[in-house]
């Protein structure tokens, strides 16, 4: 247990210096890093690594992706570090197979712990169209001053809280919502801001994509995030509709969202646009593509509170105050569990999961 945990890191820093030396380790190769234009906490350099496992001309490829949302990278690196430090690659020997694995491709949040970019956007919802018109989400609109209070004291919290739950119709407030888990591209300074532009992040990662995945006729995602569900169990999420076949079959466990269909006839994602693994259609038009997004879950609560809280605090508080320092942990402790029990069972569901992806494309 404590060599499996000990992949998994505690600062942004070290997660970084562990991928690079797992990616040696597992026999990779490190194929870019790019320089953030803004610093961390302690002045450091935040810096997205790109890697490459297995043969340069692979007709299949497995994209891994960390750090989409910023805090959650700590997971999703760990996970990566795992596969590659095992040597799983290697047991597998799978045939015209490869990995590229983005690791922090929104490092300035990874660093600072925020699970938006250097910009308050959270990169899962900025990857619109930014030259069509803005995308609306009236129920966020109708209730904004309430879930982006400028005042996160008592008495006025609860009256927030309340006329949230009110407006949803619901005993509670804190509750998976359009209003505000959908994406909003009206408040700069509101959780879930999707932004007015593609992000750093956005143009790095298409220009990644763009560079190392066109030569594969077919290209799988997994792009790592925590949060919400049963605590230290694992959710994938699968798109397989770009695929040509039922890609879905490779994994034991899985939630095909093309099959998670709304009354609205509508799947899951469609009420949270922007999300970072739906643009490989329009970066590689024509591929065979199998979209996966994980889930590593982390408790049964919402967690919409610590995430407008952590938001009030970046925009109206002192992130440096007793008070700040305890909703910055509380925040981290939300998306990314510090006891080893759970990291462990992180690691070990993303491997049994890397395994089936890498023995479905080889088999294709």
């Amino acid at each position: 247990m404590d060599r499996i945990a000990a992949y998994f890191s505690d600062s942004y820093s070290q997660a970084r210096a562990k991928f690079l030396v797992a990616v040696q380790a597992g026999g990779g190769r490190l194929l870019s890093s790019h320089t953030n234009p803004e610093k961390g906490p302690e002045g450091e350099d935040c810096i997205a690594d790109v890697a490459w496992l297995g043969p340069e001309d692979a007709s299949k490829l497995l994209i891994l992706v960390s750090g989409t949302h910023g805090a959650e990278g700590y997971a999703g690196s760990g996970c990566q570090v795992a596969w590659l430090q095992e040597r799983w690659f290697q047991r597998l020997a799978p045939k015209d197979t490869a990995i590229l694995f983005i690791h922090a491709i929104n490092p300035h949040g990874f660093a600072w712990g925020r699970r938006v970019n250097e910009d308050n956007v959270d990169l899962n919802r900025n990857f619109v169209d930014h030259s069509q018109p803005r995308l609306e989400n009236a129920d966020y609109v109708a209730i904004a001053e309430h879930i982006d209070p400028i005042d996160w004291a008592e008495p006025g919290l609860s009256a927030h809280n309340q006329a949230i739950a009110k407006f949803l119709g619901r005993e509670r407030h804190d509750v998976m919502c359009k209003a505000m888990h959908g994406g909003q591209y009206v408040n700069p300074r509101g959780i879930f801001y999707g932004g007015d532009k593609p992000t750093w992040s956005n143009q790095l990662f298409r220009q990644i994509v763009a560079d190392h995945a066109a030569r594969a006729n077919h290209v799988a995602i997994i792009d790592y995030h925590t949060g919400g569900g049963v605590w230290g169990y694992c959710d994938l999420f699968i798109d397989d509709d770009h695929a040509g076949s039922q890609t879905r079959h490779w994994f034991s466990q899985v939630s095909v969202i093309s099959e998670d269909k709304a009354a609205n006839g509508k799947n899951a994602q469609s009420e949270t646009p922007g999300n970072l693994f739906y643009s490989l259609p329009d970066i590689l038009p024509g591929k065979a593509l199998t979209l996966c997004l994980v889930e590593l879950r982390t408790g049964e609560a919402c967690g919409h509170d610590i995430v407008r809280a952590e938001n009030w605090l970046y925009q109206h508080g002192d992130r440096t105050s007793p008070y700040g320092q305890q909703l910055c942990a509380q925040m981290l402790e939300r998306f990314y569990p510090a006891r080893r029990e759970w990291r462990v069972m992180a690691a070990y569901q993303s491997n049994a999961m890397l395994a089936e992806a890498v023995c479905g494309l080889s088999a294709l």
